[in-house]
C-alpha cells in the first residue's frame, strides 16, 4: 500500500528548517554585526542655510543654491557634541568650473589646478581636476580619482554629469560634477572639514576662468563593533 505522510512529513521539515535558519540568520546578523550610522549633517542649501558653515558663500546658479564661487579660496564646516562614534562619513558634491586645467604646468602661467578636503587637519583629497577636451592634438589630463602625482587620468574621469560652464573669458564652456565620499576613523565630539582649491591661471582674470561650487555636503558619524 501507498503512504504519501512520509514524504508530508520531509517536506513539511524542510519547509520549518528552512525558516528557522533564516530567522537564525537575522538575528545572529544583527547581533554580531553592531554597525549603526547616524547623519549629523545635511544640506544641500536649497534653504540657504549656512550654519556651522565659515567662509560660505551663497551663490545662485542654474536654479539651484550653491556655495561658491570660489578661486583660491574655500570654507569649513564645524561641528560639535557629536554622538559617539568610531568613524565618519563625508559625502561632498563639489562643481568645477570652466577652464580647470588638471595636473599640467605650463611655466607657471597654467595649472596644476588642484582641489583639496581635510578632516581634523588630515588631508583626504588632494587631488587635479580637468574639464579640458581631449584628442590626439591636445589633453590636459587630471589626477583624480587618485592623489595628484605623476600618473594621471583623462579629463573629467569619475564626474557624475557634465554642465555648462558659467564663465564668460574661458574657452572652455564646461562643468564637471563629482560625488566624492570619504570614510575616516574618527573618535572626537568636534569635527572640523574644510574645503580649498590651488589654481593657477596668471593670464587671464582668475574667478572668470576657472573656479567651483559645492551643491551638498553630508557627514554621517559611524559606530563599528
Amino acid at each position: 500500500m501507498f503512504y504519501n505522510y512520509p514524504l508530508f512529513s520531509k517536506t513539511k521539515l524542510l519547509k520549518y528548517g528552512f525558516a528557522t535558519m533564516f530567522i537564525c540568520f537575522l538575528l545572529s546578523s544583527c547581533i554580531k554585526s553592531g554597525y549603526t550610522e547616524q547623519i549629523v549633517y545635511n544640506s544641500n542649501f536649497t534653504l540657504g542655510d549656512t550654519a556651522n558653515l565659515k567662509g560660505a558663500i551663497l551663490w545662485n546658479w542654474n536654479n539651484q543654491k550653491l556655495i561658491g564661487r570660489y578661486n583660491k579660496g574655500g570654507f569649513e564646516l564645524n561641528l560639535s557634541n557629536l554622538p559617539k562614534h568610531t568613524a565618519i562619513e563625508i559625502t561632498a558634491v563639489p562643481y568645477f568650473h570652466d577652464s580647470w586645467d588638471g595636473s599640467t604646468n605650463v611655466g607657471g602661467i597654467d595649472g596644476p589646478d588642484i582641489w583639496q578636503m581635510y578632516a581634523d587637519g588630515a588631508l583626504l583629497v588632494n587631488s587635479t581636476f580637468s574639464n579640458s577636451p581631449c584628442n590626439s592634438m591636445y589633453c590636459l589630463q587630471q589626477s583624480y580619482p587618485l592623489p595628484y602625482s605623476a600618473i594621471n587620468n583623462p579629463p573629467m574621469t569619475g564626474a557624475i554629469q557634465v554642465l555648462p560652464g558659467v564663465g564668460h573669458c574661458s574657452a572652455i564652456d564646461a562643468t564637471s560634477v563629482y560625488k566624492i565620499v570619504k570614510t575616516i576613523s574618527h573618535t572626537s565630539s568636534n569635527l572640523k572639514i574644510s574645503f580649498h582649491d590651488y589654481l593657477v591661471q596668471t593670464n587671464a582674470p582668475d574667478i572668470c576662468d576657472e573656479s567651483w561650487s559645492m551643491s551638498s555636503l553630508i557627514v554621517k558619524v559611524i559606530n563599528t563593533p
